[in-house]
C-alpha cells in the first residue's frame, strides 16, 4: 500500500470510528517481532504503550513494533511514509503534520502524541 492510498482511505472515513477501524487493520500489516528481536531494538520512552523503533537512512532500514494494535497501526503509516520518502523529503518531513491531515492527531492521547514526537526526533536527518 502507498502513501497516497493511504492518505484515500482515510479521506472515506467520516468519522473518528472509521479511523480507528482503519488503524486497527493496518496494524496487522507489520510483522509482529520476537522476544529476541525486540532485546535488540532500542524501545521509546515516554509513549502510552511499549514502541520500539530503529531508522537508517542508508541504506534505507526501518524496524518497528508496538505492543498496542493503535500504535501499530500509526507505525504502519510511518513506515510507509519512510519508505517511500527519498532523504530529501525526510529532511523536511514532520510526522504531526501527516497524522494532522489524516485527521488522527485530534484523537491520540498526549502520551501518544509525545510517543511520536520521540520518533520525529529520530527520523530527522
Amino acid at each position: 500500500m502507498t502513501l497516497a492510498e493511504i492518505y484515500q482511505k482515510f479521506e472515506d472515513c467520516k468519522s473518528w470510528e472509521e479511523r480507528y477501524r482503519l488503524l486497527i487493520q493496518f496494524s496487522r500489516q507489520l510483522p509482529k517481532q520476537t522476544a529476541d528481536e525486540l532485546a535488540d531494538l532500542p524501545e521509546i520512552e515516554g509513549c502510552e504503550s511499549r514502541l520500539w523503533f530503529q531508522f537508517q537512512l542508508e541504506p534505507r532500514k526501518i524496524q518497528t513494533y508496538s505492543d498496542a494494535r493503535l500504535m501499530q497501526g500509526i507505525l504502519f503509516i510511518v513506515v510507509t511514509a519512510l519508505t517511500e520518502k527519498s532523504a530529501e523529503e525526510l529532511e523536511h518531513f514532520n510526522l504531526r503534520e501527516m497524522f494532522d491531515e489524516l485527521k488522527i492527531s485530534p484523537n491520540l492521547t498526549s502520551t501518544r502524541l509525545n510517543g511520536i514526537s520521540q520518533l520525529q526526533k529520530l527520523i530527522t536527518v
